[in-house]
């Protein structure tokens, strides 16, 4: 009889055993899974959503680059905008220091558009077509076309930073630029947006279906 009830407990534990080693397993894939759910979205919401306030300029970018025959480059344009302003204030593509060299001369969101937009293709035009020259020079300004052609002539995040490295050392008050990220106050490279290209881009999937949904 002991050895039924031995062999009865055995059994028993052997499935007791069986069921919750399933049951941890199940528990640490649905885990795993909820990680992968939760980073997705946080990817999401760290950079590629465009705002409605952005959403809204669509038609004023696509038909302001209908004048120059550019409408293929609306997603562009619009996730410049998104990366400037979000599509906030009276001066959406932030074109006031392009024009006037410094902010705030621009009051007419329009104005902005149409300014941003001449501007961007003026860059492009002068970096031979090159998308992530002319991306960063609408950051950093034209002479950042300059210093790409001395030096290769490609596109880097190196040469971006240091180019931001010696505009800083340029300026008479350091103080009026702020460090947009740490990895720009770690380089002393505070001039404009080291990872401009990289942020503009990451918007461009968004902005291409945004102008698909139109």
């Amino acid at each position: 009889m002991k050895k039924k009830r031995n062999r009865k407990q055995q059994q028993l534990f052997t499935a007791f055993g069986t069921v919750l080693l399933f049951g941890l397993g199940l528990f640490f894939l649905l885990f795993i899974l909820s990680v992968v759910v939760e980073n997705d979205g946080t990817e999401q919401q760290e950079g590629r959503v465009l705002s409605e306030d952005v959403l809204a300029y669509r038609d004023t970018i696509e038909q302001e680059l209908a004048k120059s025959n550019q409408e293929s480059l609306a997603p562009l344009v619009l996730s410049v905008m998104m990366q400037e302003s979000g599509g906030r204030g009276d001066d959406p593509m932030q074109a006031s220091e392009s024009k006037c060299g410094e902010i705030g001369c621009i009051e007419d969101p329009e104005e902005s558009v149409a300014y941003g937009i001449a501007h961007f293709l003026r860059m492009l035009e002068e970096a031979d077509g090159e998308e992530d020259v002319a991306i960063q020079s609408y950051n950093f300004g034209a002479g950042f076309i300059g210093f790409v052609n001395e030096n290769g002539g490609a596109f880097s995040e190196d040469l971006a930073v240091e180019f931001s490295q010696e505009q800083y050392k340029k300026v008479e008050n350091p103080e009026i630029y702020r460090c947009i990220r740490p990895e720009s106050e770690e380089l002393d490279a505070c001039y404009g947006d080291i990872q401009y290209v990289e942020a503009v881009y990451s918007y461009l999937p968004a902005a291409q279906e945004a102008f698909k949904d139109k």
